[in-house]
């Protein structure tokens, strides 16, 4: 008799809604401070899940769910920087 894996699953920090692992975005805070996208699930530091929905991004950001999450306070030029690595990852993604 064959166990069936568990599913690993995370909650956005934007909409609450808990899903599988693989089909949220990742955010961290390294140990250095820096505020990072990591595409790889892989980078050191405290991560924070997002849904890969732009009006889910825009709200968790702009409410400070996100800041909240991470612990820190992230500024403009990282929340740009953040949303172009988001945003170019999913289009390498749906190509």
């Amino acid at each position: 008799m064959s166990r069936q894996r568990q599913v690993p699953t995370r909650t956005c920090v934007a909409c609450r809604q808990r899903r599988p692992k693989i089909e949220l975005l990742r955010i961290v805070r390294t140990p250095q401070g820096n505020v990072v996208f990591d595409g790889v699930g892989r980078v050191d530091g405290r991560g924070a899940y997002v849904c890969g929905d732009v009006d889910h991004w825009g709200d968790g950001v702009n409410r400070g769910k996100l800041n909240h999450a991470l612990k820190i306070e992230i500024d403009e030029s990282t929340i740009k920087s953040l949303s172009e690595a988001i945003t170019s990852h999913q289009n390498a993604h749906n190509d």
